[in-house]
């Protein structure tokens, strides 16, 4: 398999176990003219499977132990799996027109926090 197809793999299994994680109940009863807004959770949800597909991948080029760089891939994946858990509850009961537009602050810390690990190591590995 080649880098790419390895990266393009990596991205796509991310961001299918990220969305997955990311529980949304949206209940809406007996109410009219109800809109809902989840592009942000989306495209925030892709830009944290980016940076940690990223990262995972920087990891690995650094490390020439095979071995070892599938271990810390790992842990990294295990202490993303830890924090990224994420619940939605929302009930729309006898309303009317009503938006809901769910945010992605929560998603953008952790895409910041990732993106300074990844600039950590590119950085201690000279690329930048």
């Amino acid at each position: 398999m080649s880098f790419h197809e390895k990266a393009e793999a990596l991205y796509a299994e991310t961001f299918d176990e990220l969305h997955r994680e990311y529980d949304q109940l949206i209940e809406v009863i007996d109410s009219e003219h109800v809109t809902v807004n989840t592009a942000n959770i989306t495209a925030a949800l892709s830009l944290q499977a980016i940076v940690i597909s990223l990262t995972i991948l920087s990891a690995q080029l650094a490390i020439e132990d095979e071995d070892t760089a599938d271990i810390v891939s790992e842990h990294l994946l295990a202490v993303h799996r830890l924090q990224s858990r994420r619940r939605v509850i929302i009930k729309v009961i006898g309303s009317r027109n009503v938006t809901i537009t769910l945010s992605s602050l929560e998603i953008l810390l952790s895409v910041q926090v990732l993106t300074e690990v990844l600039i950590a190591l590119i950085t201690e590995l000279d690329i930048l």
